[in-house]
């Protein structure tokens, strides 16, 4: 199994957080489980290829586009034969500037992995070939660096968004008492800053100045599960990408989630997968190499 693979991408420009690769392949690719904090829509131009995820298989062919979301591991398949694609990566945050503050709540961490919205790209060809024009176009801009170049990326990264955000019809970029959730807000930024180690729940408590046993069922009636609850599926999604992308123990991968009681620890994984970690990572790592998976990737 391959180190551990977060992947840190690099912009030729510091002052536009993207990253545009026009890519041609003939030859067999079998890609290593990473992650990344952009987000990243990938077009296909020509040939077959399939990107998977913890939970799906996307099969793509060439018209076809597919966004994975920030953090969320994945990796790419691809049989012998003549393959063009292009990859856009982004920062969403820093294209989201002050005049979209209103629109933040819509992405921020809420549970929620971009690559649902993928439905969208089924249910609508027609939004699916929008934003297939509009990834290519960004390569042209990226890659022949006219004047001006960097309005053009930035306006059509923007119509990707507003696309995605109109014809969400299943609501997933939509949040439920959003007022009550951005007061969580606090609260889940400390969450996500101690997340590896210990989370304590009367400190969350003292950051929204509520009793214990309110802020409690607060939190549950806003976010849909428990303070705990919440707090160890995030560790758990962590523990996750360790597994995938980092050659260590289990044992070594609690320790690193905050979790360094085993037995707790298996119990909680087994809760959220239906298997243990060492399976998830025999179960996952075992597609890459499956012989009639590669065949059913095929169109």
């Amino acid at each position: 199994m391959a180190g551990h693979i977060s992947e840190q991408i690099s912009y030729d420009n510091p002052l536009q957080p993207v990253r545009v690769l026009h890519e041609f392949r003939n030859e067999e690719v079998r890609g290593k489980w990473h992650y990344h904090n952009e987000l990243e829509l990938i077009a296909v131009v020509r040939g077959e290829f399939s990107i998977h995820t913890k939970d799906r298989v996307f099969r793509m062919s060439a018209g076809d586009v597919a966004i994975i979301g920030s953090f969320e591991p994945h990796h790419s398949f691809k049989d012998e034969g003549v393959m063009e694609y292009i990859v856009l990566q982004f920062d969403i945050f820093k294209y989201l500037g002050q005049d979209l503050l209103s629109y933040m709540k819509y992405f921020t961490e809420a549970g929620r992995l971009y690559s649902k919205l993928n439905y969208i790209f089924t249910e609508n060809p027609k939004v699916k070939q929008q934003i297939f024009n509009h990834i290519r176009e960004i390569s042209k801009e990226y890659a022949q660096r006219q004047k001006g170049y960097e309005i053009a990326i930035h306006s059509l990264i923007y119509r990707i968004i507003l696309a995605l955000f109109r014809n969400d019809t299943s609501s997933f970029m939509e949040l439920k008492n959003d007022s009550e959730l951005i007061k969580l807000l606090p609260v889940l930024d400390y969450i996500e800053k101690n997340i590896n180690g210990r989370v304590d729940m009367k400190e969350a408590a003292k950051l929204m100045n509520l009793d214990y046993f309110y802020f409690g069922k607060y939190f549950k009636k806003i976010m849909g599960r428990t303070f705990i609850e919440y707090v160890n599926h995030k560790k758990i999604v962590n523990a996750e990408l360790i597994l995938l992308t980092r050659d260590i123990s289990v044992l070594e991968t609690a320790s690193l989630v905050g979790m360094p009681n085993m037995a707790n620890f298996y119990k909680i994984f087994y809760k959220y997968n239906q298997c243990s970690p060492k399976e998830f990572r025999r179960k996952l790592h075992g597609i890459t190499g499956t012989k009639s998976l590669n065949k059913r990737a095929r169109r």
